[in-house]
């Protein structure tokens, strides 16, 4: 059996390692064979910790050093939140229902937020597991967790019912940092998040254009504090949210999910088909309806079908489609097979990349390949130049 003294050789080699490390004569390829090792070193670390602090709330140990929860014993001797705690040991009980993600988890190969995301979704529906472990190897967090939602709400036996279950939990907390700035911290349910972000992003649009006009520079993120400051204290101008929302053609008659079926919002995630008809009432809702993976119409204000085309790009790709890139603004339509190659102008063979993505592919040659859900980025492939002829 493992014991406390084993654990703490190998810590304490590992501490010796990180202390003998010269960063500055590394070369890239093996500073980058470190990270990976030391990400792997983490992600052992996260799980052992998880496992034994689970240990500590059955045997009340919390209890005999003066705390109020295992969580709050836990926070206190690893420097993290009381939250982050509590998430950690409640995974950590649901992996005896999920021998596959634990053995993943163990072995190192799920870091500690994408082991949570896997079991919350994977005890909603426990026959989600291997997809979502095979999922988990190739997407990044992001992706996952937009995945684990969609388990979850399938899993959901009544959708109006889930959706205001998270209603009844929502909360607005506020509190001042250490520099006395005033933060805050929101929960919403999907539908009511949804019409916020869309205002404020309207919102913010405008604020990012006047102060460009001005010659002013600053964090996107501090464009979205302005905006939501102009719209709460009603300096803003009439604001209306656009959201766009994708829906199986099947759904949207029957009136609910079944199955597969999709009902979503771009960049927030699934809600109910009730919910969808009745967001159309207060905002300027762009409708793409589908059928499986395809596109069979596209509700849209403007009849002029490049737009069209455009709305139901920009439903299936709210991300740039560069895997693990989580880049949501201004982002540019690329025709993954050139026009100057033959490619067409269709649905199948345009995709959403960032600026800096957009430029790799275009002007040096990188690669977009796979589909929706399995894109793959590639490298140009580099050819040898021939040594100069000698005299």
């Amino acid at each position: 059996m493992l014991g406390v003294a084993e654990v703490r050789a190998v810590v304490g080699s590992l501490r010796a390692l990180v202390a003998r490390l010269e960063p500055g004569v590394l070369n890239g390829h093996d500073a980058g064979a470190l990270v990976e090792a030391f990400a792997e070193a983490e992600r052992l670390g996260a799980a052992g910790r998880a496992l034994a602090a689970r240990r500590v709330e059955e045997t009340n140990q919390w209890r005999l050093e003066g705390h109020r929860s295992a969580a709050s014993w836990v926070a206190a001797k690893t420097g993290s939140s009381v939250g982050s705690a509590a998430g950690a040991i409640e995974t950590a009980k649901r992996l005896d229902e999920l021998p596959a993600t634990r053995e993943a988890f163990v072995a190192g190969r799920l870091s500690e937020a994408q082991a949570r995301e896997v079991v919350s979704a994977a005890a909603a529906r426990p026959s989600s597991e291997s997809k979502l472990l095979a999922f988990a190897e190739r997407e990044p967090l992001r992706a996952l967790k937009d995945e684990c939602r969609r388990v979850v709400a399938a899993a959901a036996t009544d959708e109006v019912e889930w959706q205001e279950r998270i209603r009844r939990r929502r909360y607005l907390q506020s509190w001042c940092d250490e520099e006395g700035a005033v933060c805050l911290r929101a929960r919403y349910a999907p539908d009511d998040g949804a019409k916020l972000l869309a205002l404020v992003e309207a919102r913010q649009n405008v604020v990012f254009r006047e102060a460009r006009k001005a010659g002013r520079r600053e964090p996107y993120a501090a464009y979205a504090a302005d905006a939501l400051l102009e719209l709460v204290t009603g300096t803003a101008g009439p604001t209306k949210a656009t959201l766009n929302l994708r829906v199986d053609h099947a759904a949207m008659v029957r009136g609910h999910t079944e199955g597969a079926e999709v009902c979503e919002i771009a960049g927030v995630g699934p809600v109910p088909v009730a919910t969808a008809r009745a967001l159309a009432e207060d905002a300027y809702l762009k409708v793409i309806v589908t059928d499986g993976a395809d596109v069979r119409a596209v509700a849209h204000q403007s009849r002029y079908i490049p737009a069209k085309l455009r709305t139901a790009i920009e439903a299936r790709d709210p991300v740039c489609c560069v895997p693990g890139c989580e880049v949501s603004r201004f982002l540019e339509i690329d025709h993954i097979e050139p026009r100057l190659a033959g490619g067409l102008t269709t649905f199948e063979n345009l995709a959403r990349l960032c600026s800096f993505h957009h430029a790799l592919k275009t002007v040096f040659g990188w690669r977009l390949g796979g589909r929706p859900g399995a894109w793959t980025w590639s490298e140009p492939e580099r050819t040898e130049r021939a040594p100069p002829a000698l005299n």
